[in-house]
């Protein structure tokens, strides 16, 4: 997007800005700045409304959306300036050009052909003229159009390519916030939105500790394979149970977490017994022996945080309540003190 606002309206939008951002306790980065600059001018009404959403979930906007939101609104048409996909658009570019210009000449000497051929018929008094005349149409004529058809396939070519740039770039933004295995979200993105709502006065949020039970025996067990099969299974029941603004993520190995961003400890009680009953009903067939596998269950710590609390601590005592539920016997929810 481009801004063409004066210095002194510009100005002004910074000036409303900024202390948006301080109250909703957004960090001040220049993406943020041209989130919030766009969203204090009202130049994309649907940009506010979808600020105003997540405002209104997580009383502030957490880094993840926000950078969606960046590439959706300011950066829909720009490129990212990675090497290796520049390189990859300035070959196709440098093609395209290659072909343009071989196009461009050949219609330049068709043009030229023709008018010539025009000047000659009207001069022209006998058939054998006439005949050559359309005979030379016909050659350039031909010229032309195979010179367009391969222009054509070359712009063909060029748009499938940039099609799977996208594609690549897309996964590679996808790869620094997304677990391969589960598909939920990384430890990166946990720490990252953790910290924005924390930072809040005071801070609103829940957190589930999920930890599989007796996963190292499961793995020596079963084989890796099975456990792989196993924490995706996982994965898929807990982000299933996990409905926005909720934020599910593989916490790392065999533990998960989810983030429930102005949820009462009661609410995250509630999650938690829920997909324990999930996970314990999980049935798990080896192809191999047929052999059911249904010993698969998991313990739960939850906590809510406190009030000028260190994140560091509001981890431990969700880590502290989910050793308790181990203590307990497995397969139980603990909340934390």
């Amino acid at each position: 997007m481009k801004f063409a606002d004066n210095p002194k309206q510009a100005a002004e939008f910074l000036r409303q800005a900024i202390p948006l951002m301080v109250k909703h306790c957004i960090p001040p980065n220049p993406l943020n700045y041209s989130l919030w600059y766009a969203y204090v001018s009202q130049a994309l009404p649907a940009l506010n409304e979808q600020m105003n959403k997540a405002l209104e979930i997580y009383g502030t906007c957490p880094n993840i959306i926000s950078e969606q939101l960046f590439r959706d609104f300011l950066i829909t048409d720009e490129v990212n300036n990675a090497e290796d996909i520049q390189n990859a658009l300035l070959s196709v570019m440098g093609d395209l050009e290659s072909q343009a210009s071989t196009t461009a000449q050949d219609t330049e000497v068709y043009n030229e052909v023709l008018q010539d051929s025009l000047a000659a018929l009207r001069d022209s008094s006998d058939d054998q003229s006439l005949e050559m005349i359309i005979q030379k149409l016909a050659v350039n004529t031909e010229t032309i159009s195979e010179s367009a058809r391969l222009f054509q396939n070359k712009i063909d070519e060029a748009q499938a390519e940039i099609k799977s740039l996208k594609q690549e770039l897309e996964q590679s933004r996808q790869d620094a916030t997304i677990d391969p295995l589960t598909g939920l979200y990384n430890r990166r993105v946990f720490d990252l939105e953790l910290g924005q709502i924390a930072n809040q006065t005071p801070p609103k949020v829940a957190l589930v500790m999920v930890d599989i039970d007796f996963f190292k025996k499961f793995n020596d067990t079963y084989g890796h394979l099975m456990g792989d099969k196993v924490l995706q299974y996982v994965g898929k029941l807990v982000k299933d149970q996990c409905v926005e603004p909720l934020m599910p993520v593989r916490f790392g190995g065999e533990e998960f977490a989810v983030l429930l961003p102005g949820k009462t400890i009661a609410e995250a009680v509630k999650l938690a017994e829920a997909i324990r009953q999930k996970i314990m009903a999980i049935r798990i067939k080896q192809k191999k022996s047929g052999t059911v596998i249904s010993s698969v269950t998991a313990s739960f710590g939850v906590a809510v945080m406190n009030a000028d609390e260190a994140i560091e601590s509001f981890i431990g005592r969700a880590d502290a309540a989910l050793y308790q539920a181990k203590e307990a016997g497995r397969n139980n929810v603990q909340t934390a003190a």
